[in-house]
Protein backbone atom coordinates (compact mmCIF):
# COMPACT_ATOMS: atom_id res chain seq x y z
CA UNK A 1 0.00 0.00 0.00
CA UNK A 2 1.57 3.25 -1.46
CA UNK A 3 0.93 6.58 0.57
CA UNK A 4 0.40 10.18 -1.67
CA UNK A 5 -0.92 11.29 -5.09
CA UNK A 6 -0.99 9.90 -8.29
CA UNK A 7 -0.07 12.54 -10.85
CA UNK A 8 -3.27 11.83 -12.08
CA UNK A 9 -4.95 13.46 -8.72
CA UNK A 10 -2.25 16.15 -8.88
CA UNK A 11 -3.66 16.95 -12.02
CA UNK A 12 -6.85 16.92 -11.74
CA UNK A 13 -6.77 19.19 -8.56
CA UNK A 14 -4.90 21.89 -10.05
CA UNK A 15 -7.39 22.28 -13.46
CA UNK A 16 -10.18 22.98 -10.94
CA UNK A 17 -7.71 25.59 -9.11
CA UNK A 18 -6.90 26.57 -13.09
CA UNK A 19 -10.75 26.98 -13.68
CA UNK A 20 -11.97 28.71 -10.50
CA UNK A 21 -9.46 30.62 -10.99
CA UNK A 22 -10.30 31.93 -14.33
CA UNK A 23 -14.01 32.85 -12.94
CA UNK A 24 -12.99 34.67 -9.85
CA UNK A 25 -10.41 36.90 -11.32
CA UNK A 26 -12.87 38.63 -13.89
CA UNK A 27 -15.20 39.23 -11.18
CA UNK A 28 -12.27 40.91 -8.38
CA UNK A 29 -11.76 43.31 -11.74
CA UNK A 30 -15.49 44.59 -11.78
CA UNK A 31 -15.61 44.75 -8.02
CA UNK A 32 -12.55 47.29 -7.99
CA UNK A 33 -14.09 49.08 -10.74
CA UNK A 34 -17.76 49.24 -8.44
CA UNK A 35 -15.98 50.54 -6.39
CA UNK A 36 -14.96 53.53 -7.64
CA UNK A 37 -18.56 54.43 -8.63
CA UNK A 38 -19.18 54.11 -5.14
CA UNK A 39 -16.35 55.97 -4.06
CA UNK A 40 -17.33 58.47 -6.16
CA UNK A 41 -20.80 58.56 -5.07
CA UNK A 42 -19.83 59.04 -1.25
CA UNK A 43 -17.74 61.87 -1.94
CA UNK A 44 -21.20 63.56 -3.37
CA UNK A 45 -22.83 61.85 -0.58
CA UNK A 46 -20.82 63.37 2.20
CA UNK A 47 -20.95 66.77 1.03
CA UNK A 48 -24.54 66.67 1.10
CA UNK A 49 -25.14 65.24 4.53
CA UNK A 50 -23.04 67.74 5.97
CA UNK A 51 -25.19 70.57 4.39
CA UNK A 52 -27.99 68.66 5.89
CA UNK A 53 -26.38 68.69 9.13
CA UNK A 54 -25.65 72.50 8.97
CA UNK A 55 -29.56 72.82 8.03
CA UNK A 56 -30.75 70.62 11.50
CA UNK A 57 -27.98 72.58 13.41
CA UNK A 58 -28.68 76.38 12.42
CA UNK A 59 -32.29 76.02 11.91
CA UNK A 60 -31.73 77.81 8.29
CA UNK A 61 -32.32 77.38 5.03
CA UNK A 62 -28.86 75.86 3.66
CA UNK A 63 -28.74 75.36 -0.95
CA UNK A 64 -26.03 73.01 -2.40
CA UNK A 65 -24.93 74.05 -6.07
CA UNK A 66 -22.90 71.42 -7.78
CA UNK A 67 -21.43 72.15 -11.24
CA UNK A 68 -20.48 68.35 -12.87
CA UNK A 69 -17.26 68.49 -14.33
CA UNK A 70 -14.42 65.86 -16.18
CA UNK A 71 -12.38 65.79 -13.53
CA UNK A 72 -14.82 65.86 -10.74
CA UNK A 73 -17.66 68.00 -9.59
CA UNK A 74 -17.12 71.81 -7.68
CA UNK A 75 -19.79 72.55 -5.10
CA UNK A 76 -20.30 75.48 -3.17
CA UNK A 77 -22.80 75.73 0.23
CA UNK A 78 -24.55 79.05 1.15
CA UNK A 79 -26.77 79.98 3.36
CA UNK A 80 -30.28 81.38 2.41
CA UNK A 81 -28.78 84.82 2.69
CA UNK A 82 -26.29 83.76 0.18
CA UNK A 83 -23.38 83.52 2.52
CA UNK A 84 -20.55 81.17 1.46
CA UNK A 85 -20.52 78.11 4.31
CA UNK A 86 -18.33 75.97 1.96
CA UNK A 87 -16.75 75.36 -1.16
CA UNK A 88 -14.63 72.35 -3.13
CA UNK A 89 -14.24 70.06 -5.17
CA UNK A 90 -15.47 66.05 -5.04
CA UNK A 91 -12.56 64.15 -6.98
CA UNK A 92 -13.90 61.39 -9.16
CA UNK A 93 -12.18 57.52 -8.30
CA UNK A 94 -11.62 56.03 -11.48
CA UNK A 95 -13.48 55.98 -14.22
CA UNK A 96 -16.49 56.95 -12.72
CA UNK A 97 -18.39 60.89 -13.80
CA UNK A 98 -21.23 62.39 -12.49
CA UNK A 99 -24.16 63.49 -14.69
CA UNK A 100 -27.22 65.06 -13.95
CA UNK A 101 -30.23 66.51 -16.45
CA UNK A 102 -29.63 69.87 -15.24
CA UNK A 103 -26.48 71.36 -15.80
CA UNK A 104 -26.04 72.73 -12.51
CA UNK A 105 -27.61 70.28 -9.95
CA UNK A 106 -29.28 72.07 -6.72
CA UNK A 107 -30.31 71.03 -3.39
CA UNK A 108 -32.07 73.02 -0.77
CA UNK A 109 -32.57 71.70 2.78
CA UNK A 110 -34.52 73.07 5.33
CA UNK A 111 -34.75 73.78 8.86
CA UNK A 112 -36.42 71.09 9.91
CA UNK A 113 -34.65 68.46 7.14
CA UNK A 114 -37.04 68.52 4.55
CA UNK A 115 -34.90 68.62 0.95
CA UNK A 116 -35.60 70.12 -2.65
CA UNK A 117 -33.09 69.25 -5.35
CA UNK A 118 -32.20 67.80 -8.69
CA UNK A 119 -31.47 64.30 -9.45
CA UNK A 120 -27.88 63.45 -8.94
CA UNK A 121 -26.34 59.83 -11.33
CA UNK A 122 -22.60 58.41 -10.87
CA UNK A 123 -21.53 56.37 -13.50
CA UNK A 124 -18.66 54.10 -14.72
CA UNK A 125 -17.77 51.32 -16.87
CA UNK A 126 -19.27 48.63 -14.06
CA UNK A 127 -22.49 50.79 -13.88
CA UNK A 128 -24.01 53.24 -12.06
CA UNK A 129 -25.23 54.92 -8.50
CA UNK A 130 -28.32 56.72 -7.74
CA UNK A 131 -28.12 59.48 -5.08
CA UNK A 132 -31.71 59.01 -3.85
CA UNK A 133 -32.55 61.60 -1.27
CA UNK A 134 -36.00 61.22 0.79
CA UNK A 135 -37.43 64.54 0.27
CA UNK A 136 -39.55 64.73 3.87
CA UNK A 137 -36.77 63.27 5.95
CA UNK A 138 -33.50 64.43 3.87
CA UNK A 139 -32.22 60.81 4.41
CA UNK A 140 -29.43 60.02 1.48
CA UNK A 141 -28.34 56.75 0.50
CA UNK A 142 -26.57 55.52 -2.71
CA UNK A 143 -28.70 52.70 -4.41
CA UNK A 144 -27.51 50.64 -7.51
CA UNK A 145 -28.90 51.41 -10.37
Amino acid sequence: MSRGFTIVEILVVLAILGITAAAVVPALARATEEDDVTATARGVERVLLAARTTALERAARIDVELIPLPEGARYWVHTQGGALLDSGTIVLAGSSRIQSPVPRPRFRFGPTGIVDGDSLLVLGTAGARVLVIDRWTGAIRVDAR
